[in-house]
């Protein structure tokens, strides 16, 4: 199943390995950050989810830019 969702990610999200592992690592801060709130008590409504589009937006927009970037360098290279 874990190698179904990472297939997934660099598939339909065009993620390289490293936008995958920060994907990945961003969804996983998240989940901790959730349970330490209900543990705690807190009551956020939907924020958090927010949050967390907000990061995955950001990890795969940055993951496109640094990609961009990669190809043009090596263009000019040749």
């Amino acid at each position: 199943m874990l190698r179904g969702c990472w297939r997934w990610l660099g598939r339909r999200l065009r993620l390289s390995q490293l936008g995958r592992a920060l994907f990945t690592a961003v969804l996983l801060a998240w989940g901790v950050e959730v349970v330490i709130g209900w543990a705690e008590g807190d009551r956020e409504g939907g924020a958090p989810l927010v949050v967390l589009a907000l990061a995955l937006a950001g990890v795969v927009a940055l993951d496109a830019v640094g990609r961009g970037v990669v190809t043009v360098a090596r263009q000019f290279r040749l």
